[in-house]
């Protein structure tokens, strides 16, 4: 699970337009609104932007690999 203010790698095809044709970004996840969309600080430029994106055409991955999950024995 991504937490709250987490680093993260974000793909949409907004930030196509943004960044001159790039469509993934480091930034991190500020929140997830009931609205629709994502809360992320994006970093750009030497900057930092808030941007809102909507979680219909918005990839995020976590930049830290989750700790190992024990496998679930199925039964056949």
């Amino acid at each position: 699970m991504i937490e709250r203010e987490a680093t993260v790698k974000i793909s949409s095809e907004l930030l196509g337009n943004l960044l001159n044709g790039a469509k993934a970004a480091n930034g991190r996840l500020v929140r997830v609104a009931p609205e629709g969309f994502y809360e992320v600080t994006l970093a750009l430029q030497g900057g930092s932007y808030t941007t809102l994106l909507p979680i219909a055409c918005t990839v995020i991955i976590a930049t830290r690999p989750e700790s190992e999950v024990p496998a679930i024995e199925v039964e056949r």
